[in-house]
């Protein structure tokens, strides 16, 4: 029994580094931001902005270069008169892994494809950011950093690079 089970994960490891699909969900987080309103910069404290994200992905021959496409839901938790949920974000966008390293770079552009009425906000931004991969068994651990800059698009849109938020994310990486 113990013998097919090393033969099994020998002859799984190869398949493994080879993979070209992947799986993403975790969380994100909001630790500053500043909008375009007057009010200054906030914190994560200030209004707990939380969202959940899921991601698949295409690694590319060497598994330098992924293509990624990734939904978000995103909520504010406290203090927020027109209610908590701020919308649904499509982010299509790339990554790129150096290889035999555990840190790679992403940029992404997030295109706000739903929000509730009486929330108005840009349609595109700008998402640039790096991670670290943490490898296990079965899949990764990863956590990133990103900052989100908003591009215009949308009723009331505030222009280029006039606000900014950095984020952290963080959850569960598969590659198939």
């Amino acid at each position: 029994m113990n013998k097919l089970l090393f033969a099994a994960l020998l002859l799984a490891a190869p398949l493994a580094a080879r993979a070209d699909l992947g799986f993403r969900v975790g969380g994100e987080a909001d630790l500053a931001y500043n909008l375009n309103d007057g009010s200054g910069t906030h914190g994560i404290t200030d209004h707990w902005p939380l969202g959940l994200d899921a991601m698949l992905s295409y690694w590319t021959p060497g598994s330098v270069l992924s293509l990624d496409l990734e939904v978000g839901e995103q909520w504010v938790t406290s203090d927020v008169p027109n209610g908590s949920r701020r919308g649904t974000v499509l982010r299509p966008g790339i990554r790129i892994t150096p290889p035999l390293f555990p840190l790679y770079f992403r940029g992404a552009i997030p295109i706000n494809i739903e929000q509730p009425t009486g929330y108005e906000r840009e349609t595109f931004d700008l998402r640039v950011g790096t991670g670290i991969n943490i490898p296990l068994v079965l899949f990764k651990i990863y956590i990133e950093g990103d900052l989100d800059f908003p591009l215009g698009g949308g009723d009331n849109a505030p222009s280029a690079f006039s606000s900014w938020a950095l984020r952290l994310c963080a959850g569960l990486d598969f590659h198939f």
